[in-house]
């Protein structure tokens, strides 16, 4: 049973993967003609180190160093480096730590050919348990210190050599230098060559962190996206995205457009990935052309030859656009399909969020088949999902829009312990846990769910924290495009049927619709019931709510006007996503009549009385005006 499961086993400890992205992006450094600042190791001598003298490890310690000791010091040092490397010693060695405690008081000393040569020297140590173990914490925090005291004597090129270094190393993330030398080189960003640019933007991408001025990167980009490389500019997506920088300027993004469509036959997978993520970021409706025209190349034949992840990432690539290119996701859910087994739930969460977004329907029934699977499979994830619980979360919701569930996975995903496992303190503002708490209250409530559900102090916090204020003309806050139409409507409607109200049906929901209880004898609308719970405290509205003891008459209606924004409408169709056609149908599951209004019909009406006789056609359709 995956409750009893979920709450019994432990999550395995995590393993350590290396960054696969960032190695490649080191590659495409190495590999390029351009001249990217790279440090190489040290020239190996023709002597085999295999034997020390150990004199050379006793030195006088209180001395001040002179420059003959400097001298035998760093000489001493280079053997004692070729040594351990000839026969697998570490540094950490007990026998090194008078002599390395020697160098380090040298280290201020070393010219700037020794201090180079001293980080070439950590390279060919052999791999320390930590970086913190004795001796190499001391020598390399030592050569770092001395390094941030250079900064400000190196010009560009030297600051990102000696980066370098501390990047194969594997110590960039830790030692200071880094840092502050991407500090320097923010203030210089535009004066950069497309070399300079290019390596410093793979620096931010190791530390995920972005300079003062990232707008320097973008406008410096602007002049060279036609010289570089497609894999450079790989290495340049990488960077923004990492970093959650959008690109702004249309030309730029038009132009990584035409040298992603131009160059896709040829273009690597973790290069089309990085540019498709950051277009993806950065897209806006003035792109959903170009956007098209690459996923219709990318439909003829591309996605074969691509790894799985990458499929994915082009399956994903339209989704903050709405925008679907039904021919690809059926080729992706196939893939998905076809290697389900090897995939991990961090992709299965995102697999299904394509299939709810988009509400998926495909000719060969595809995507009951993946849902299906994935529902299964899950059972089997039990380490994966304690690990990734959010993962989880999502997964099932995203399902539920699909139109797949299973009951024991809810209970066990709502349960009080699973929840604070994964949530913690932030439970209150997940909306997808509000959503998958809804849904059991509406959707299942005829199949006698009996597992947990939300306490209704969280739903209160929920709906205070995570519904849209309902809009009002003549406020402070700016009326949202979307938000004008409702109040557009409503204002005509007032004219109809003067009692309509805007409330919040379901809370799980951002936007409020337009409620009108309607008296089908009188034939106008009747105010809310006086007992209607008030806004923003997570309850969901059924019919009784609003209408009290009117509703057991049976002469009464409940209408609930529903705005489908640009955001609910799949981009070139009439087709809702999965989440705006699971609201259409839980209003209808609480007993509403729906009238649900495009945002792009409105707007195609030039007249009042074109918008009144629409409202009043549309009305007609659930009750007699």
């Amino acid at each position: 049973m995956i409750g009893r499961n979920l709450h019994s086993s432990q999550s395995r400890t995590a393993k350590i993967f290396k960054d696969h992205e960032n190695i490649y992006a080191h590659q495409v450094l190495e590999q390029s003609a351009s001249p990217y600042q790279l440090f190489a190791l040290p020239k190996q001598e023709h002597i085999a180190y295999t034997d020390l003298d150990e004199s050379m490890l006793s030195l006088k310690s209180d001395e001040k160093i002179n420059k003959d000791e400097l001298k035998i010091l760093f000489e001493n040092f280079k053997a004692v480096a070729f040594y351990c490397n000839g026969t697998n010693s570490t540094i950490s060695d007990q026998r090194f730590k008078a002599f390395i405690s020697r160098y380090c008081d040298a280290i201020p000393l070393l010219s700037h050919e020794q201090l180079l040569e001293s980080l070439r020297l950590l390279l060919i140590l052999p791999k320390e348990e930590t970086v913190r173990s004795d001796n190499f914490i001391e020598l390399w925090n030592a050569l770092d210190v001395e390094c941030c005291r250079r900064i400000e004597d190196w010009d560009t090129d030297e600051l990102l050599l000696v980066c370098d270094a501390w990047y194969k190393l594997d110590l960039a993330r830790i030692c200071d230098f880094v840092k502050e030398a991407l500090r320097k080189m923010g203030r210089k960003v535009r004066k950069m060559t497309a070399s300079q640019l290019v390596q410093t933007m793979f620096l931010c991408n190791v530390m995920r962190c972005s300079l003062y001025e990232m707008i320097d990167f973008e406008v410096n980009l602007a002049r060279y996206v036609q010289e570089m490389s497609l894999d450079e500019l790989g290495v340049m997506s990488m960077g923004f995205f990492k970093t959650q920088t959008p690109l702004r300027n249309p030309e730029l993004l038009d132009n990584l457009y035409k040298r992603l469509i131009n160059e896709l036959d040829t273009a690597k997978d973790i290069t089309l990935v990085a540019i498709l993520k950051v277009l993806r970021y950065s897209s806006k409706l003035p792109q959903v052309d170009r956007m098209k025209e690459l996923l219709d190349k990318m439909s003829q034949g591309k996605l074969e030859t691509m790894s799985l992840l990458s499929c994915l990432h082009v399956a994903l690539f339209g989704c903050e656009l709405q925008f679907c290119n039904s021919k690809i996701v059926e080729c992706v859910l196939t893939r998905f399909e076809r290697e389900l087994e090897q995939t991990r739930l961090k992709d299965l969460e995102r697999i299904c969020l394509v299939m709810g977004l988009f509400n998926i329907k495909t000719p060969t029934g595809i995507e009951k088949t993946l849902c299906t699977r994935i529902l299964d499979m899950l059972n089997n994830r039990i380490d994966e999902i304690l690990k990734y619980p959010n993962c989880f979360l999502n997964c099932l919701h995203y399902l539920t829009l699909c139109g797949f569930y299973n009951q024991e996975m809810l209970a066990a995903a709502l349960d009080e312990k699973f929840l604070k496992h994964a949530c913690g303190s932030n439970l209150v503002t997940n909306r997808n846990v509000f959503h998958l708490d809804t849904f059991v209250k509406v959707n299942l409530k005829d199949e006698n769910y009996v597992g947990p559900q939300l306490a209704d102090k969280h739903r209160k916090i929920m709906g205070k924290m995570l519904t849209y204020y309902i809009p009002e003309r003549n406020t402070k806050y700016k009326v949202t495009a979307t938000d004008n139409i409702l109040l557009e409507i409503k204002e005509i409607l007032s004219t109809l049927l003067p009692h309509n109200t805007l409330k919040h049906i379901l809370p799980n929901y951002e936007r409020p619709d337009i409620v009108i209880c309607y008296d089908r004898q009188q034939r106008t609308s009747i105010p809310l019931s006086n007992t209607c719970p008030e806004d923003y405290n997570g309850v969901i509205l059924t019919p009784r709510h609003v209408l009290s003891e009117l509703d057991d008459t049976g002469n009464y209606k409940t209408v609930a006007v529903v705005i489908a924004g640009w955001n609910t409408v799949i981009r070139n169709t009439d087709n809702y996503t999965g989440l705006f056609s699971m609201k259409l149908q839980q209003l209808k599951l609480l007993g509403y009549k729906r009238v649900v209004i495009n945002w792009y019909e409105w707007r195609e009406l030039e007249t009042y009385k074109d918008r009144v006789d629409f409202i009043k056609r549309r009305l007609s359709r659930v009750i007699n005006l």
